[in-house]
């Protein structure tokens, strides 16, 4: 709807200056397409960090230590210990990065941009194989045309389409079954072993990546089982559906080094245990509030209002089916985050291109077209700032890295219950310090210490030994406080121009407030001063 209608006019504009086979490229869906696929490629090579912890500790850090051995199993999340998440996303990232070491290539930021590459390329096939969907179903070119640029082009789509995390996977595997399923019904049905084999497969692999999606496939066989009741169908979906079971099975035992049933142990920790309400419980209407919060109230407002309306008006439809049970469920849970939802984002654009619709036919145009540049502006503002801002954390990591070039071997040392950068402590089943081993340099070694007395006094003996020690620390004036001679590093992600002068009310201070760099100064250099 609203990128669709900016591209359209944006070709119309310069169509005088192009010759009428481009004219035709840029307007058609090979057009959208390749640009999507630009789009995707510089979200996949800038738009680094994560969105949720979870991303990186419960998958790069686990493959890093499969690669290097760090972190040591004390070190990773409370999760490995009790052997609650799937090995296959470590598997795969493990895989990856030994084919970079074998090459001389490795490099976790190169290694990072691979695995958003990767995400972005099951993103538009995906989207390609449901936008025929859309086509077949409205019957109209356009509307698949429509569907396509919103699904390359929505701001917070095009963020999550890269991002090598169980969310989005299962996001993009959930459309592929559902745009295959649909996709097999509108045939004459042959070849129901070959179509059973590739369904199962996929539905065992959603489940084997996040098995809270399990519920979306409980709504899909319940679909498949009421109004596609193709028993050969059912038989050649087994071999597939076992076939990644086992996968699942064999990831697991390579993670662990023994064997486990992982979707138990999650069962277990996570709902018998309770360990989840750690994290913090919610009222049942935090999904409505926060997504609008988060994805903003114009965007957040037109995807609930499409999807409501698909359910209502759509009750035997496979995608119904499948998300009403996923959606419900997490509504029911204690603990709740937006990114839970993230699957059914995927979904969005299909929604909002039916949506469209049935607006176009009842809204005023005067109406619409305010929506349409409000959302444009905003969404285009969107898109530009995670390609051009690098996150604090990608910031600090690549700073560090040039900082152990110069100096050096470097000591770093932290207070074992503060969070930097390096180290996250946490809190679950036991007291731990989480570390951040896959960006951090090879010549930096990081300590913990449970007290500052402890700190202060190996900070004195590694200065005597003249290694060369630093302190991270959540405290911004540490250096007044401490017993230590600190020189504060002074760090910022925004360029100078920004903080000079775009900096009301020093908001740049927020993202680099609690992470801290100080210099211990060697006593030469305190002698030096004092004179």
């Amino acid at each position: 709807m609203v990128l669709y209608s900016a591209y359209s006019y944006l070709c119309r504009r310069i169509s005088c200056y192009m010759s009428p086979e481009l004219k035709k490229i840029l307007c058609s869906r090979r057009g959208i397409l390749l640009a999507g696929a630009f789009l995707t490629l510089l979200y996949a090579w800038f738009s680094h960090g994560y969105y949720h912890h979870d991303e990186h500790y419960q998958i790069l850090e686990y493959a890093h230590m499969k690669l290097f051995g760090t972190p040591t199993v004390e070190h990773l999340a409370w999760e490995y210990p009790l052997m609650m998440r799937s090995g296959v996303q470590p598997w795969i990232v493990w895989c990856l990065g030994r084919l970079l070491l074998a090459a001389g290539l490795y490099s976790p930021y190169f290694l990072v941009f691979l695995l958003q590459l990767f995400s972005g390329a099951l993103s538009i096939g995906a989207l390609v194989i449901f936008g025929r969907v859309v086509r077949r179903e409205t019957d109209d070119e356009q509307q698949e045309r429509l569907f396509l640029a919103l699904g390359l082009f929505l701001w917070f789509l095009a963020y999550l389409h890269v991002h090598f995390s169980a969310e989005m996977l299962t996001g993009n595997l959930l459309l592929l079954l559902a745009g295959l399923t649909l996709h097999y019904a509108s045939t004459d049905r042959r070849h129901e072993l070959r179509w059973g084999l590739l369904l199962g497969t996929l539905a065992g692999a959603t489940f084997i990546v996040r098995y809270q999606s399990g519920f979306a496939l409980l709504g899909y066989g319940l679909w498949m089982l009421i109004f596609c009741r193709r028993p050969k169908l059912f038989i050649g979906m087994v071999p597939g559906l076992c076939s990644m079971l086992a996968l699942g099975l064999l990831a697991d035992r390579w993670f662990y080094g023994q064997w486990t049933l992982t979707p138990i142990n999650y069962l277990r920790e996570n709902i018998l245990h309770g360990h989840m309400l750690k994290f913090g419980v919610e009222p049942w209407w935090y999904y409505f509030t926060t997504s609008l919060t988060e994805g903003g109230i114009l965007f957040g407002l037109l995807v609930w209002a499409a999807m409501l309306r698909f359910f209502w008006t759509h009750r035997r439809h496979i995608v119904t089916w499948i998300l009403i049970p996923f959606l419900l469920v997490h509504f029911f849970l204690g603990h709740k985050e937006v990114r839970f939802f993230f699957p059914a984002f995927f979904f969005a654009p299909y929604f909002i291109t039916l949506f469209w619709q049935e607006l176009r036919q009842t809204a005023p145009l005067r109406l619409r077209q305010w929506l349409v540049g409000l959302m444009l502006a905003f969404n285009a503002g969107a898109i530009l700032f995670v390609l051009v801002q690098d996150p604090a954390d990608i910031y600090f990591y690549r700073m560090m890295d040039r900082y152990c070039e110069e100096k050096g071997d470097v000591v770093a040392l932290n207070l074992a219950d503060e969070k930097t950068y390096y180290s996250w402590p946490q809190y679950v089943i036991e007291a731990r310090v989480i570390e951040t081993r896959f960006y951090m340099p090879k010549r930096f070694d990081n300590r913990h210490f449970a007290t500052a007395e402890a700190l202060e006094e190996a900070a004195r003996m590694l200065t005597a030994e003249q290694r060369h020690v630093v302190v991270l620390s959540a405290d911004p004036e540490l250096a007044e406080k401490s017993g230590l001679q600190l020189r504060k590093i002074v760090w910022s992600p925004y360029p100078g121009w920004v903080t000079r002068h775009c900096n009301f009310n020093d908001w740049t201070r927020y993202s680099v407030r609690s992470k801290n760099v100080y210099e211990v100064l060697p006593n030469e250099e305190i002698a030096q001063k004092a004179l």
